[in-house]
């Protein structure tokens, strides 16, 4: 029987340690905090995006930008169809929302990571809490064994599943990048992915206001960056909400090294004409209607004082009297309402991290690095980070569910050997 050491407990190592177990090993699974799956039990703010219905696995891939490639395999080997039945078929209900986004009907992270914990303990595996890995042990490049805080495990393979530096209070404090860097593993740049903005000398009066269906651009030197549509909505601090998340990622670099533009389209759905006519048709139906209770048509309540001093138009000021060139200025902000990001905010608000142990190093098809034998790595620790919507709780357990399959499945090799 292969002993199996799996280093962290959350979705892509509760899921690595179920699959070892599976096949057969004698499975250790090793986690720094009290408790497993912590990290996982505040994602979706709490209600837990298992995963997306999206059934093309291309499609799906799409959603890691152009390291995507890399989970083909471990895709046609565990995908969202199967990850659903794994949960249901251990007691979990689960529901469809917008967008294809799988929760627990619960409506609670902690029902999923129950399921998780229970099978484990079916299973019989060794669950050590309080046990944060100090050591690799290996020699001519074969894994030998685990030192960590409270002893030493000796094995047959290594699962480094720590997770990234996002939400370290959890334990995911880029623990595994300095185990990856001390076997011969590159680490690229890390940064904080799906993470708000810091706007630049935010009004109060915004805090807290939602808006759905908008656009939102980022430029940098007149260059368009990226954009995307969705939800936004303002902080104490600056900007979050799907469409902000989105838009951090794909200026991950570019955010750290400079101040960006962000672009609000307010009105999307109508190009800058046909607000300007719709503002035209206000004036002539009703042109003793005043300049704020105008905007009560166009904008939320919360965001017409603001809008008006960034308008410079007097509230009061009768909509019959705006002059063309306030006209274009309304529009102009109704259309193009920009703001200044001065960053994002920390790896602790960070849905996840961007950046992470060098694919080439990994072989796709097993995990395994092409570095030290019989050490495999699986979940966030990896350089794959993908957009919101259940994408990358996905690519954890995929990769977590190949890795343990082919931690164990070395045994038996040797054996036929």
């Amino acid at each position: 029987m292969k002993r199996v050491v799996v280093i962290g407990g959350g979705p892509a190592g509760m899921m690595a340690a179920c699959r070892a177990a599976e096949c057969g090993a004698e499975v250790t699974l090793l986690e720094k905090m009290n408790k497993l799956g912590l990290k996982l039990s505040l994602t979706g703010k709490g209600k837990c995006n298992i995963t997306n219905t999206e059934p093309q696995i291309m499609t799906f891939i799409e959603k890691y930008g152009e390291n995507g490639k890399f989970l083909i395999n471990a895709f046609n080997t565990f995908f969202n169809k199967e990850l659903m039945e794994f949960l249901q078929n251990r007691g979990l209900v689960l529901k469809e929302l917008s967008g294809g986004r799988i929760y627990p009907d619960s409506d609670n992270s902690w029902s999923v990571v129950d399921v998780f914990v229970s099978y484990l303990k079916k299973l019989g595996v060794r669950i050590e809490l309080e046990s944060p890995v100090k050591e690799l042990l290996h020699y001519q490049n074969i894994i030998g064994g685990v030192v960590h805080e409270n002893g030493t495990v000796l094995c047959d393979a290594v699962i480094v599943a720590t997770g990234g530096n996002s939400y370290s209070k959890t334990g995911s404090s880029g623990d595994g990048y300095q185990l990856a860097r001390v076997t011969g593993h590159k680490v690229t740049d890390l940064y904080p992915g799906l993470v708000p903005f810091n706007l630049l000398d935010m009004d109060p009066r915004l805090n807290g206001l939602k808006l759905k269906n908008v656009k939102a651009t980022v430029t940098g030197e007149d260059e368009v960056l990226s954009e995307a549509f969705g939800e936004f909505y303002f902080t104490e601090w600056g900007a979050d909400g799907s469409v902000i998340l989105r838009l951090s990622t794909e200026v991950k670099e570019e955010v750290q090294e400079d101040y960006l533009t962000l672009h609000i389209d307010l009105k999307p759905a109508l190009d800058g004409q046909k607000v300007h006519e719709r503002i035209l048709r206000d004036i002539n139906s009703n042109g003793k209607l005043s300049f704020k209770n105008m905007l009560k048509e166009l904008l939320p309540e919360k965001m017409i004082t603001y809008f008006i001093n960034r308008t410079r138009i007097s509230e009061d000021t009768k909509i019959a009297n705006i002059t063309k060139e306030q006209r274009e200025t309304i529009v102009k902000n109704l259309k193009d309402l920009t703001f200044t990001i001065t960053g994002t905010r920390s790896f602790d608000e960070a849905i996840v991290t961007s950046g992470g142990v060098e694919l080439s190093h990994i072989d796709p098809r097993t995990m395994e690095s092409k570095k030290i034998k019989n050490l495999y790595f699986a979940g966030e620790v990896l350089n794959i980070d993908g957009d919101t919507g259940g994408y990358n709780l996905q690519a954890a357990f995929s990769t977590g569910y190949v890795a343990g399959e082919n931690a164990a499945k070395e045994q038996e090799n040797n054996e036929e050997n």
